[in-house]
């Protein structure tokens, strides 16, 4: 049963950048994003204080700072970047950067938690960035990818990394569903002044391909997916990370067979050393959960 709660949320998760770039065909980017997270919001809130009503609580003076926080850089600053880069940047390579999510949250836990990178860390660091750089080559010649599209998605990713390093530091003792449903609510709030701003370049069209992607971006993408995350996260915390390195390999394999994206012999071998780089950067965590154990 947790092989195939595995493969659905891998297979979900990765499908997310090839929903989106049917979407924004139909739709401007900003504005699709406000409709989904707000649709997602009203499900998720619903869910939690109606159906759920019993057994959550609502968020405490205190909590909305630390709620606030997290929509803007989970939700608002990292899908800002994610939509910049969703018009220039090919969906294989955005599934193969933003699987350097923790890789980047290794530095940052070294800036702001003074928690020292391991040698091993420190190399699958260099492994996976190398992958990168590797398979952005022959997107940036053939203008698959603009770097201005590329440093707006790994600034999103940063803010992203950022969100989890300051959730780290401030826990509340809100469920994580809790927690995931009021920052998508306030991120997604926080898009309407980007859509007024953008109001002049602003569409939509209500045709059969911004239905089919739209729905599959809210059910499967934000909905399943997550919820598959949080019950594999539940039974083992380390088996469930390991899905993490399938979603990076899926997304690329799903670009190449639904987008009909060219596949290069350095997007290959970038994609295979950013996977390498993950898994390897990872065996730390758990030797050292391992020398933990034996230690307790």
């Amino acid at each position: 049963m947790d092989i195939i709660e595995g493969l659905l949320f891998a297979f979900f998760w990765a499908s997310a950048t090839i929903a989106t770039k049917f979407a924004v065909r139909s739709a401007d980017p900003f504005l699709l994003t406000f409709l989904r997270f707000a649709l997602v919001s009203i499900i998720l809130l619903t869910y939690i204080y109606i159906i759920k009503r019993k057994s959550n609580r609502w968020p405490r003076i205190g909590e909305w700072r630390h709620l606030l926080i997290l929509g803007l850089c989970n939700v608002t600053l990292y899908m800002t970047g994610y939509l910049i880069a969703i018009q220039t940047v090919s969906a294989g390579l955005i599934s193969l950067a933003t699987a350097t999510n923790p890789l980047i949250l290794i530095l940052l836990s070294a800036v702001f938690l003074d928690k020292r990178p391991s040698a091993r860390q420190w190399i699958g660091i260099v492994i996976s960035i190398s992958g990168l750089v590797l398979a952005s080559i022959p997107n940036l010649m053939h203008s698959h990818v603009t770097f201005k599209g590329l440093m707006a998605l790994i600034a999103g990713i940063t803010a992203l990394s950022s969100g989890s390093i300051y959730f780290s530091k401030n826990k509340m003792d809100l469920p994580r569903m809790a927690v995931n449903s009021w920052q998508i609510t306030i991120g997604g709030f926080f898009f309407l002044p980007v859509i007024w701003l953008n109001r002049a370049n602003s569409f939509i069209k209500l045709d059969l391909n911004f239905a089919l992607s739209f729905i599959w971006l809210v059910v499967p993408v934000s909905i399943v997916a997550y919820s598959l995350w949080l019950n594999l996260v539940l039974k083992d915390p380390v088996k469930a990370g390991g899905w993490l390195f399938l979603t990076p390999v899926l997304g690329y394999i799903m670009a190449i067979l639904i987008l009909h994206e060219q596949v290069t012999l350095f997007g290959t071998v970038g994609a295979i050393l950013v996977v390498c780089g993950l898994m390897y950067s990872r065996q730390t965590n758990r030797a050292q959960k391992n020398k933990l154990n034996s230690i307790s």
